[in-house]
């Protein structure tokens, strides 16, 4: 099993309806691809965490950065992995627009991740540098 994360920045222009519309798509190929994965969409910033077979992760990951929609694609990590962590969904999204509870939650579920890093020793990098990237977008955008 592999794992791969990347952040990139939305074109200006692809709305929500947009998104969705890419999500539908998104969930039928991975669902074929046995791909699973979660997506979180942020004041314009994404950041993906995909996981399955290793080829077919890097084939999408491959497309996804020829994707017009979106620009400076980052790869932040890659490896294997012993199991999935998003094993039921072939693709998580949130939509985080603004302050809101939903924002609220995710701040404290990455803040108590961030503060107590030393207690989740077994966690894969990959799962650990996309709940950092996450915090970072979270609160350097609500800081601004």
């Amino acid at each position: 099993m592999f794992s791969l994360v990347y952040r990139s920045i939305a074109r200006p222009g692809f709305d929500l309806n947009q998104i969705q519309e890419m999500l539908s798509k998104a969930k039928t190929f991975n669902h074929q691809q046995n791909i699973t994965g979660c997506l979180l969409f942020y004041e314009g910033e994404f950041i993906q965490y995909l996981e399955g077979n290793q080829f077919k992760v890097l084939t999408l990951f491959d497309k996804i950065k020829e994707d017009k929609r979106h620009k400076k694609v980052e790869l932040l990590s890659h490896g294997e992995i012993e199991k999935r962590a998003f094993e039921t969904w072939d693709m998580a999204f949130e939509n985080f627009y603004g302050e809101n509870e939903q924002i609220s939650h995710l701040k404290l579920v990455v803040s108590n991740y961030l503060l107590h890093k030393e207690l989740h020793t077994t966690l894969h990098p990959s799962k650990a540098i996309f709940w950092e990237t996450i915090g970072a977008v979270l609160y350097a955008k609500s800081s601004t």
